[in-house]
């Protein structure tokens, strides 16, 4: 049974950081200090946290934040805690969590929905195959991707499923040709599904690019990218292409370097480099078409820096400073901005503010 939320305001907000380019401004702290979670923006605005790790271990706490008073409340929680998950809003208006892991289960198989109207969470179908550390993608038809990932004795997989939220129900999706986890997965304008990178079940990065048709049901290989890359970012652009930043770890080290797909030829092309380099950061498409890339963990340590990318000048710029260095932190689109929350430092600090980025 679940039990009752206690709604709470946080704290007081600490005055904004300005720049050139726009503004970071405190948000309120979150209830919990939290790591490795997902956030979703939900259809009334509002954006839902849940899961994650934190100083009382793997949670199952979430929280919602109002962007009109820039504050955290408390939500339900989940019924299973678990980290390294995601956090899908489906057609419907609900928001599917699925997989991560936590010490209990191991890996988690058991999805669960979120309702907005009702907040709260409600037990789901379970995957065929409990994942954490895999990616999780709308299609057109309303069903959704979910692709690659960890399981059971650090098997790194190749396999991929679908959900219908018709019947609540899960079904196998064809192979990946590679297995891989901690890769990008990014819906494509033309309604395919393109998956970078990644990490092999022998520790070293890809540079394999593959591509699902939801029409052919099948995976294709794409041009690989030109450089390997690792819990880098990847986000699709306006007009269609889609661009990755960064990427590494702390043993082989971060890059700076940023690349551009284009699916109508099948070609990847460098951009100018980003002034830091750094990975297990966070990117998010605005609304002005251009990218917000935030933190991360970087060759010195953690990252303040942010950056911008111009798709119509093609280069990178300052994006002032996060007022709290993070890296594994979540991102969200917000109407008049981008909210970034959590994560966590070099140190093993877990970071409980949050910041909202307001473009000028």
């Amino acid at each position: 049974m679940l039990a009752c939320a206690t709604i709470v305001a946080s704290s007081a907000f600490a005055p904004p950081v300005a720049d050139a380019a726009g503004k970071w401004t405190s948000a309120s702290r979150l209830h919990a200090s939290r790591e490795f979670h997902p956030a979703t923006a939900l259809p009334n605005g509002e954006v839902l946290v849940s899961g994650g790790f934190g100083y009382d271990g793997i949670l199952a706490s979430s929280e919602l934040f109002d962007p009109e008073q820039r504050r955290w409340h408390t939500a339900f929680g989940l019924n299973v805690a678990r980290f390294a998950h995601t956090s899908t809003l489906l057609a419907t208006g609900r928001v599917l969590a699925v997989g991560g892991a936590n010490l209990a289960d191991g890996y988690v198989a058991l999805s669960e929905l979120f309702d907005p109207a009702k907040g709260t969470w409600t037990e789901a179908a379970r995957l065929n195959r409990a994942r954490a550390n895999h990616t999780a993608t709308l299609m057109r038809d309303g069903r959704l991707l979910v692709a690659g990932g960890l399981a059971k004795s650090h098997t790194v997989l190749r396999s991929s499923e679908l959900y219908e939220p018709q019947d609540d129900s899960w079904s196998r999706a064809p192979s990946m040709r590679v297995g891989r986890f901690h890769h990008t997965a990014t819906a494509l304008a033309d309604g395919r599904i393109m998956v970078t990178g990644g990490e092999n079940k022998s520790g070293s990065a890809l540079g394999s690019v593959e591509i699902y048709d939801p029409a052919r049901r099948r995976w294709t290989r794409a041009a690989p990218m030109r450089r390997a890359r690792v819990n880098h970012t990847a986000t699709g652009l306006l007009d269609g292409r889609v661009l990755l930043t960064g990427g590494g770890d702390r043993a082989s080290g971060f890059t700076s370097t940023a690349e551009i797909y284009n699916p109508k030829t099948n070609r990847w092309t460098y951009v100018p480099r980003m002034s830091q380099e750094r990975g297990q950061h966070a990117a998010s498409l605005m609304l002005d078409g251009r990218v917000l890339v935030a933190g991360g963990f970087a060759d010195s340590g953690t990252v303040r820096r942010t950056e911008i990318y111009d798709p119509k000048k093609r280069r990178f710029s300052t994006g002032g400073s996060l007022r709290q260095a993070r890296a594994h932190a979540s991102i969200t689109l917000l109407r008049d901005g981008v909210l970034i929350a959590g994560g966590g430092q070099v140190s093993g600090r877990i970071v409980p503010s949050a910041e909202v980025y307001t473009p000028r």
